[in-house]
């Protein structure tokens, strides 16, 4: 596979008329290059570009689909079984409504919803003065610094009030891009031996029908690099977790798929890792999942601090299916659509 250097292999084309329609054609070319080798004949990729096409139609894939679950390799019966574009809309559509939850898509609000499971202190620049500014960083001098609409791993960095020449000016920069703070979490020690300048979490992703609560899918993330976040979306690594047990049973993989059974960094054997507190993380989110009983298909990104408690970073009520179907390239509508007929 060819390194990516003109575009990123990730996230989706939000663009509109004919910058649409070039965003993806640059995006399927990157992805031909990246995913199919250089010595293949270019007659077998012009019947790759008509099978892409042909998928497009039939199954509602779209361009990341169609390269990151191999389809180029699959018979029909094998791609049918894939959450693509389509079914994802659908699951999403059936079990919450909308795409957009104001909620979860503002982390300020997020936050004051499920703060009792959060784990950490934070402030919303946009609600305080200079004064509360400088005093959570008396508290807290290394934070993390969120944009309050950001996803995908976007808009986060880390702020060192200790390495600040003008707090005054930081506040007022700050405030502009209307971010909030929050406390830096202290991982639990296994957890941060992976990759030891990230976060590294886990996406546990559930649906609510009634009262019950379906745990579909656990992934464990790790950053894989000097980045402060495990972001899949941003170069960091996925595999998946046995629910029932805890336990990482796949390799890991990146957006490129490339496996990984051990850290390529850290050297930690990632398949056959034990999440700590497993049980605990799973009462968690469940518990969380009943909040908002119109939003039921929601992705909880989940830490573990120094004393083992589950601290929900955010929730996804639109969360990207790639990261449970990538590691093990098997699909998941089956065990999706027998939950979700249920609200028909």
């Amino acid at each position: 596979m060819k390194e990516n250097i003109n575009q990123k292999i990730t996230g989706y084309n939000n663009n509109k008329g004919l910058k649409y329609i070039q965003v993806h054609l640059k995006k399927y070319q990157l992805l031909m290059n990246t995913f199919i080798p250089e010595e293949v004949s270019w007659l077998k990729k012009i019947f790759i570009t008509i099978d892409f096409v042909c998928c497009v139609v039939k199954y509602g894939a779209g361009i990341n689909d169609y390269f990151q679950y191999n389809f180029y390799k699959r018979k029909a019966i094998d791609r049918k079984n894939f959450i693509v574009g389509r079914k994802w809309k659908k699951i999403i559509k059936i079990c919450n409504g909308k795409v957009n939850q104001s909620l979860f898509d503002d982390k300020s609000q997020f936050n004051r919803v499920y703060l009792k499971y959060l784990g950490r202190e934070w402030l919303d620049l946009d609600e305080c003065n200079y004064e509360e500014f400088e005093k959570f960083l008396q508290k807290h001098s290394k934070v993390i610094c969120k944009i309050k609409q950001g996803s995908g791993g976007n808009g986060i960095e880390i702020f060192d009030s200790d390495k600040s020449k003008n707090l005054e000016e930081n506040y007022t920069e700050l405030k502009k891009n209307h971010v909030i703070l929050e406390e830096l979490i202290e991982q639990q020690k296994e957890m941060a031996e992976f990759n030891p300048s990230s976060v590294n979490t886990m996406r546990l992703v559930t649906i609510k029908e009634g009262e019950e609560v379906y745990l579909m899918n656990a992934v464990f993330r790790t950053g894989n690099g000097e980045g402060c976040t495990d972001n899949f979306h941003h170069y960091g690594l996925a595999a998946l977790i046995d629910v029932k047990t805890g336990i990482v049973y796949t390799p890991a993989v990146d957006k490129e798929n490339h496996q990984y059974i051990i850290h390529p960094l850290s050297k930690k054997q990632i398949i056959g890792f034990n999440i700590p507190n497993w049980n605990d993380i799973v009462d968690t989110v469940k518990d969380a999942a009943k909040v908002m009983p119109n939003v039921r298909y929601v992705g909880w990104d989940i830490a573990l601090n120094t004393e083992g408690k589950a601290c929900i970073i955010e929730g996804n009520c639109a969360s990207d299916p790639d990261i449970t179907q990538m590691p093990d390239q098997i699909g998941k509508w089956d065990q999706y659509k027998k939950i979700i007929k249920k609200y028909k």
